[in-house]
């Protein structure tokens, strides 16, 4: 299972991350210096594997700080959900800007510390890969919360109001059929996340088996994080 390229002047073979041949130094491919986001966004939409192939290719990969810190205000807002089902009610001791930064801390070492697992995992197996690839791809997958955080959100805000985090009454109380519509676009973006994370380690590997294990360990501890976040974060 090695994901190569072949050098087409010397025919060598070279991990697919590679821009020059390691042996004759040739172009294997196009340089690609930076990403556009909004190029990269469309392609997310229209062809997932090109885009995490455009990432992987990119000698700079921005807006990786512009994501995280996003995705964590949607994490922060998904954990205080949640923390409704795990907790009940109870009195927040946390300031909100300490629990942002709380998420964002472990959201980003959860990130870092997976990409850096799986560098040394498929290294033993003979399989070459980079930390900065891996911990791209696993960040882009995340866009779709980034979505819900600037359109979902501030819909659910303006229907339900200081009501949205409260059981007593509960959204679905309130305005039923409305809260499970928004609970269901909840849902489809938390399935895009998942489905662009099989992309991106299809990408990686080119088998679609290790490509949805890969994503399966990925999206569970990212749940377990969001579990601790629900239970700790707010009330430490």
């Amino acid at each position: 299972m090695k994901n190569i390229v072949t050098c087409p002047n010397c025919s060598s073979e070279n991990p697919y991350y590679k821009e020059t041949c390691s042996s004759c130094n040739s172009f294997i491919r196009d340089k690609i210096s930076n990403l556009d986001l909004w190029n990269i966004v469309g392609l997310l939409i229209e062809n997932p594997v090109k885009a995490f192939r455009q990432i992987i290719y990119s000698q700079h990969k921005n807006f990786i700080l512009f994501i995280l810190f996003f995705v964590s205000i949607k994490f922060l807002i998904n954990a205080r959900f949640i923390s409704l089902l795990t907790i009940g009610r109870f009195t927040t001791t946390t300031s909100l800007p300490l629990s942002f930064l709380l998420i964002l801390l472990f959201l980003t070492a959860l990130l870092a510390l997976f990409a850096i697992i799986f560098t040394r995992l498929n290294s033993s197996f003979g399989f070459s890969t980079r930390f900065k690839d891996i911990f791209s791809i696993v960040t882009y997958a995340q866009l779709p919360h980034v979505f819900g955080l600037a359109i979902l959100f501030p819909i659910e805000l303006i229907i339900f109001g200081d009501y949205i985090f409260s059981l007593n009454p509960s959204p679905f109380v309130i305005k039923e059929m409305i809260a499970y519509t928004l609970l269901t676009v909840e849902v489809l973006l938390i399935l895009w996340s998942i489905f662009l994370s099989v992309a991106a380690f299809y990408v990686h590997y080119r088998e679609i088996v290790p490509a949805l294990l890969s994503s399966l360990i990925f999206n569970g501890l990212l749940i377990l994080l969001l579990y601790f976040s629900s239970r700790y974060i707010f009330i430490i």
